[in-house]
């Protein structure tokens, strides 16, 4: 049987590929684009602030932050993998019209979280072995120690929020999440300031102020994105039919949610704790180098902001278009998105080379510091640059439910390929610091082959959207 790959050819579809026809899905793409990017940068900004804040109060309370956010900041990738199935499976669902099923995977997502936090924030209040393993600076272990401790409390809100981006996502409902970022953004700056300094001749908490504050943002941000898209605009209702005990504990639609968020979790796990495994090998080099990584990783953090405007809308629209059984206008999304995102890329990469004095005196006045950062700036802005073209055809991945895939290019690229390399110019070839993002550099490259290979010539579209689309009708004759 002949196959569909993702090659752009003739015939029937070639009208998608008419100027019209990508001048139109473009500015569909670009409507969520611009949101999603503003709610995620801002989102991410969140943590920024407090390393800016923790920067300025000294490079030990900086050096300690960044040993608490390398381990247990890399486990948001768990809120990630569910947000990314929510929005993924709900997609599908709701491309299929099968509008009740959105609703019940953001319930059966809230179900799941709920013990996998509380496994979160043991962890979190019984790091101190886990830190051992990076410093024994006993003064640092006791700021990291503390940190982390107080983190713990943001656990589940932070939780239920991403839980809640997911599902309007899936329903392209993007406005409420921005007004929500982009005002967390301004509370996240006034609290700190407040509970790291005081106020009013009271002086504030010192460093646990940047934790507790994170509490207050995490609390405030899930139950504002609630009222403000379902109880005040009513923008769910479409698909929220209450809460359903029997609905989201069939048995059949958790495997399914399970099955694929536990393989999202790997991926992101593969793809994320490589570069905490980097942050252990910049602090084997001194606490000064580990400083320099946080701010570089924190960077990092905010151009992920923008990467994702342009995955997501990719990852929702594919969706809504396998959903529905059309794979034709689900390859032409990815073709624009992926244009876009590869345009997107790179600009912010040159951006963040030329502007580098302004953004670095951001999070540290300290010279020797600057310095240090300097050295790593052309191998970060180039790795930047691939992950964020590798990012973007991820979100096609994501949107076929392709996630054991994305395992097997994160396997690869990441450990197999860039951990090694990163270690190799550190370490053995003595290039230092700049060695770790040099194999970044090689690492993203070979991610970004792979899955260019597999979803232009592997993969055939047709036979996975007739797949998505029968999963996701399979029950509706039966309301789920």
């Amino acid at each position: 049987m002949e196959t569909d790959r993702l090659l752009v050819g003739g015939g029937k579809h070639q009208s998608l590929y008419s100027w019209p026809a990508i001048r139109d899905e473009a500015r569909a793409i670009w409507a969520i684009c611009w949101k999603i990017s503003i709610a995620t940068f801002c989102q991410l900004s969140v943590l920024t602030i407090s390393t800016a804040f923790l920067g300025h109060l000294g490079t030990n309370e900086l050096a300690a932050s960044a040993l608490v956010i390398s381990l247990v900041g890399g486990f948001r990738i768990i809120y990630w993998a569910f947000s990314v199935s929510i929005s993924t499976l709900g997609g599908q669902a709701y491309g299929a019209k099968n509008f009740e099923l959105v609703g019940v995977w953001l319930q059966i997502g809230l179900v799941v979280l709920t013990p996998v936090s509380a496994i979160i924030v043991f962890l979190h209040l019984n790091i101190r072995p886990f830190l051992l393993l990076m410093t024994q600076d006993e003064d640092l272990l006791a700021l990291a120690v503390t940190f982390a401790r107080y983190s713990a409390w943001s656990v589940w809100p932070n939780a239920a929020y991403e839980a809640l981006r997911g599902y309007y996502k899936a329903q392209e409902i993007m406005t409420p999440t921005a007004v929500v970022d982009v005002a967390s953004l301004f509370l996240a700056l006034g609290v700190n300031y407040v509970c790291i300094y005081g106020i009013f001749g009271w002086p504030g908490f010192g460093f646990i102020g940047s934790p507790i504050a994170n509490f207050i943002v995490s609390v405030a941000q899930p139950a504002t994105l609630w009222c403000c898209a379902h109880l005040l605009q009513e923008r769910s209702t479409k698909t929220w039919f209450g809460w359903s005990w029997h609905h989201c504990l069939n048995a059949t639609r958790m495997g399914q949610f399970l099955s694929l968020t536990g393989t999202f979790f790997v991926y992101l796990a593969l793809d994320e704790w490589v570069y905490n495994v980097c942050a252990i090998m910049a602090a084997n080099m001194s606490n000064f180098n580990v400083a320099a990584y946080n701010i570089l990783f924190t960077i990092w953090y905010l151009a992920y902001g923008v990467y994702i405007g342009f995955s997501t809308p990719i990852q929702v629209r594919v969706s809504h278009a396998l959903g529905a059984n059309d794979p034709a206008k689900a390859k032409q999304t990815s073709v624009v998105g992926f244009g876009l995102g590869g345009i997107a890329a790179c600009l912010l990469s040159v951006v963040m080379f030329l502007f580098q004095d302004a953004l670095l005196a951001v999070y540290t006045s300290d010279a020797a510091l600057q310095a240090t950062i300097r050295t790593a700036l052309v191998p970060f802005c180039l790795a930047a640059f691939l992950s964020g073209l590798h990012i973007t055809l991820s979100a096609m991945l994501e949107a076929m439910s392709l996630a054991s895939m994305l395992v097997l290019t994160s396997c690869v690229g990441s450990w197999f390929v860039l951990l090694p390399t990163a270690y190799v110019l550190a370490f053995v070839a003595d290039v230092g610091f700049p060695g770790l993002y040099w194999g970044s550099v090689v690492g993203e490259s070979v991610k970004l082959v792979i899955m260019s290979v597999v979803l232009v010539w592997v993969y055939d579209w047709e036979a996975i959207a007739e797949r998505i689309s029968n999963e996701a009708r399979s029950d509706h004759e039966h309301g789920v």
